[in-house]
């Protein structure tokens, strides 16, 4: 019989969770960078976009990195605010209309201080299965939390 694995013990799973990319949420993000302002990018203009070598515009990294943290905070909680750590590389462009979905796994435990230090493996899949993000999330865990 398989048991399940118990969180944060190497091995277990990060639920699942998707996110449809917008034109809306991306434009959202490209007002935060021009401090309210809309501007004519590669992430808001297909025409800027394919000067710049892209099929159409792109949505910017910090947009599913936003996704990823979130996935880190409800994860570990407290220990992600009090020492979490997020590295990632940008494997292939997110445009709107793409679903993407955050997944990672436990690789690493290793005593930090009077916690653990958990590290995932995180990555973001797009609608046909293909990583578009790839890399590490590692975040602080308690005896009391079950490590």
């Amino acid at each position: 019989m398989h048991m399940p694995l118990v969180p944060f013990e190497v091995g277990s799973s990060l639920e699942p969770v998707g996110y449809a990319i917008t034109p809306e949420r991306i434009a959202i993000y490209s007002r935060y960078v021009f401090d309210g302002r809309d501007t004519r990018n590669i992430h808001t203009d297909d025409d800027v976009a394919r000067g710049a070598g892209l099929p159409r515009a792109a949505a910017q990294g910090r947009y599913p990195i936003g996704y990823l943290s979130e996935r880190a905070l409800a994860y570990f909680g407290r220990g992600w605010l009090e020492g979490g750590r997020l590295d990632v590389t940008l494997v292939k462009p997110i445009f709107a209309g793409d679903s993407i979905t955050v997944h990672g796994t436990v690789i690493e435990r290793a005593p930090e201080g009077d916690s653990t230090r958990v590290v995932l493996k995180i990555w973001l899949e797009n609608q046909r299965g293909e990583r578009v993000t790839d890399g590490t999330a590692s975040g602080l865990v308690s005896a009391a939390a079950g490590c």
